[in-house]
């Protein structure tokens, strides 16, 4: 059984940090915290570097309520961990770590290039690709290839932007959007005083934290 991953998000107002990730009512009626990524172990890679960038491990007493409520209760009840003796509070020490978004995530997206990839691909491999029988584009032509073609030749081609499911500019750019999707109904200009700062500009991202969750 392999590792999962839960991303969760946060923004700070102030002195008190706030809950970015959505909120969804299960099927009793209460209300369940729903991370910005959640996915399985080929995220290992992109997991470690973000943990290059940490700057906390465990549950802060600071946490927002919302995002608390989805972690163990009391931290220091003894729990079933690797090793004996062990409470909630180690555990979440050993499997959750926070890090800056603006300094891992909103760094590294260019928020004109919306795909890493683009090019002119044969039609038959587009097909392939978007049904996932192949999880790579290993061929394609620049413009100045693709105009060299007699017209006959172009017909099998076509302009196409792509991102390969296991990319990490492609991770990235979901999560730099579903943040960017909830800063916008946090209605985030609204919750400071200075107006002229914005979700995306220095000094609004640099009040948003990310916790990474391995269990």
């Amino acid at each position: 059984m392999g590792t999962h991953y839960y991303v969760y998000a946060e923004i700070k107002v102030g002195d008190r940090w706030y809950n970015l990730n959505p909120m969804m009512k299960k099927h009793d009626g209460t209300m369940a915290v729903r991370p910005i990524y959640d996915t399985g172990s080929f995220f290992f890679d992109i997991c470690n570097d973000l943990e290059d960038h940490r700057i906390d491990v465990g549950i802060p007493d600071d946490m927002s309520p919302e995002l608390r409520s989805v972690f163990h209760e009391k931290l220091d009840e003894k729990c079933e961990g690797w090793f004996p003796e062990t409470t909630w509070r180690k555990e979440y020490e050993r499997s959750v770590f926070c890090v800056r978004y603006a300094d891992t995530i909103a760094k590294r997206i260019v928020k004109e290039k919306e795909f890493r990839f683009e090019g002119y691909v044969r039609k038959r491999t587009v097909a392939d690709f978007e049904i996932g029988e192949i999880e790579e584009i290993n061929s394609w032509l620049t413009y100045e290839e693709y105009q060299a073609l007699s017209d006959k030749q172009k017909r099998a081609y076509r302009f196409y932007r792509w991102d390969e499911p296991y990319d990490e500019y492609g991770v990235y750019r979901i999560m730099y959007e579903r943040l960017k999707a909830m800063l916008y109904w946090f209605n985030f200009a609204d919750a400071f005083e200075d107006k002229s700062v914005y979700w995306n500009s220095d000094a609004g991202l640099s009040n948003v934290r990310l916790f990474i969750e391995k269990s």
